[in-house]
């Protein structure tokens, strides 16, 4: 919560808020007097003033035989007032302000056209010349003829007087405002002052003070004052066992970082914060759920509460799920409390270690297999050799000694990758950084004559960096066994086409892409190419004498580099695998 939020929130400012809102109804419904019906009531005024005087204007109109020129001039003298004879057609026969000219017509007047109907008319209207006017017009009877009367006047001073009365009403209104501002404060700050005594005293509590006296307090909040001596009371008295109880939680997970329970039977009070890493949190939370509720797995759960109330400690490894998760619980029984059972539990995630257990399991067995398998073909080889030597068949032992060559050249790549593979586990060095050009150029002409024997065509796209230096965070050996590698699959699974590198640069990562025109990889097997010895075609990749280890020393290599490497193929059109490394700066 802001301090803001506090603030808005807090008993003082909603009371002030209470009062000011009070005093902000009454200053609207004064304002409202102050803008309307004090204009409109001097507007009536005005407009009832000219009625009264229209009419006297039409009995003396109807005695005089004067021309219409001399009626309005004497009927205006002397005043402020208009005064407009308009016959029946709407012609003006006279104007005391002479505004209005013959060829004038008035009937669309709303005034004039009410008059000349035989009733009263009246109008207000802003013109830019003549301001706002209040039009009155009566029928009347001039020189034995009817005509409408109209009788007119400003309303600029009524507007100027309305203009100072609100003009006083504000500020007798901002006054108001103010002194209840200021009157709310002071109420506002009388009333909460023993609210706030009791907070502070309640944040002392909180705060481990339970030696705190309770302020006396107003009648009205006795019943919370009492409220907060009695929760006093209670924390002193159970102060000792919480105390006791973080002692024995402290005992026991000294040292731990896997998830430790807390069990009150089988009821959980406490969880450290391994356990949402190493399970999902339940919705309900950890604390005061059943061990049974929170979704831990069945099999760990029913080992637990088994051993719920035991007096010997109990460890054990779970069997790993289909997922692989592997678990290692340890059940310590601690001393009741109250007749409960406490339990602690320490549950370990071994998933990893086990994981690596079996890779290592399997590598062990993977490599003895293929280390015997050349190994067994050169003694029998040798064997057969000797045999054809004894027997007088020179181009036969020849033969066999050719083989004997080549079975040696693949136990020595063999060998090689596991070097390479042991030499990748180490940190690379800090300042390693490798020109991908040359690292490029090297690898292209290193298997030039091999795609040439095999007919394939074989070059580097480099447009991507033409004049532009590249380097990446790898040492250049890491670099060669990759693009080295990658190029003797590409051309051992490829029977007719071309074999392609490309390069691209962002700001930050330089792409190698090594594609070729074979018949590509089924999506089954894409998830597992990268493991040691797995092969896509078994025989093959013998025939072609791979060790099995290729792909994955790519995969060292750039991960060893903070880099990743993935892989798109299609069958029967091709693959295409991409290094990704972090760029030299």
């Amino acid at each position: 919560m802001t301090r803001f939020t506090r603030i808005a929130d807090s008993y003082r400012v909603r009371l002030v808020a209470g009062y000011v809102l009070v005093a902000a109804v009454f200053a609207m419904a004064w304002g409202w007097s102050l803008y309307g019906p004090l204009q409109q009531t001097a507007l009536q005024d005005a407009q009832n003033n000219l009625t009264a005087v229209a009419q006297a204007a039409s009995l003396y109109s109807a005695q005089t035989t004067a021309s219409p020129r001399e009626v309005a001039r004497r009927l205006a003298a002397n005043s402020d007032i208009g005064v407009t004879i308009v016959a029946t057609d709407g012609r003006v026969l006279a104007d005391s302000q002479g505004d209005a000219s013959p060829e004038q017509n008035y009937l669309d007047r709303p005034e004039i056209a009410a008059a000349l109907s035989g009733r009263i008319g009246s109008d207000k209207r802003t013109s830019a010349t003549e301001g706002t006017r209040l039009y009155v017009a009566v029928p009347a009877v001039l020189g034995g003829r009817h005509v409408a009367l109209r009788v007119s006047r400003s309303t600029g001073g009524i507007d100027a007087i309305a203009q100072t009365s609100r003009g006083l009403g504000i500020w007798l209104l901002l006054a108001a405002l103010l002194i209840a501002l200021a009157v709310a404060t002071w109420a506002s700050a009388a009333a909460s002052r023993p609210i706030r005594q009791l907070s502070k005293a309640a944040e002392k509590m909180a705060a481990g003070n339970l030696t705190v006296e309770i302020p006396p307090t107003p009648a009205d909040l006795e019943a919370l004052a009492s409220a907060l001596e009695s929760l006093r009371r209670q924390m002193r008295s159970r102060l000792g066992a919480l105390e006791a109880e973080q002692r024995t939680l402290r005992t026991a997970l000294d040292g731990l970082s896997d998830a430790v329970f807390l069990l009150e039977d089988q009821t959980i009070r406490y969880v450290n914060g391994a356990a949402g890493r190493i399970f999902r949190d339940p919705a309900a939370g950890w604390r005061g759920s059943a061990i049974g509720a929170v979704g831990l797995p069945e099999s760990l759960t029913s080992v637990i509460i088994s051993h719920i109330g035991s007096s010997v400690r109990f460890a054990t490894e779970l069997d790993p799920d289909p997922r692989g998760t592997a678990l290692r619980l340890l059940v310590v029984p601690l001393e009741p409390v109250d007749d409960h059972a406490r339990t602690l539990a320490v549950v370990s995630d071994v998933t990893e270690r086990a994981r690596l257990d079996r890779m290592r399991r399997d590598f062990v067995a993977n490599a003895s297999h293929e280390l015997k398998t050349p190994v067994a073909g050169i003694q029998l080889l040798a064997e057969s050799a000797e045999t054809a030597a004894h027997d007088g068949d020179v181009r036969q032992s020849l033969e066999f000694s050719r083989q004997i060559e080549s079975e040696a050249g693949r136990l020595k790549r063999l060998v090689s990758d596991l070097l390479d593979l042991s030499r990748l586990e180490s940190a690379p060095a800090p300042d390693a950084v490798t020109d991908i050009r040359q690292a490029v150029d090297n690898a292209i002409a290193g298997h030039r004559g091999t795609a040439g024997r095999r007919g394939l065509s074989l070059a580097a796209d480099l447009s991507a960096i033409s004049g532009q230096d590249v380097f990446v965070t790898a040492e250049p050996t890491d670099v060669a066994i990759a693009l080295d590698n990658l190029l003797d699959n590409a051309i051992a699974y490829t029977e007719s086409g071309s074999v392609g590198i490309a390069v691209t640069t962002s700001e930050a990562i330089v792409s190698i892409a090594v594609s070729d025109t074979g018949p590509g990889i089924a999506a089954e097997h894409l998830p597992r190419i990268f493991e040691r010895f797995y092969r896509v075609d078994r025989a093959r990749s013998r025939e072609g004498g791979g060790t099995g280890l290729g792909l994955s020393l790519v995969r060292h290599v750039v991960e060893r580099s903070d880099g990743s490497v993935t892989v798109s193929s299609d069958v029967g059109i091709g693959t295409t695998f991409t290094i990704r490394l972090p760029r030299a700066v």
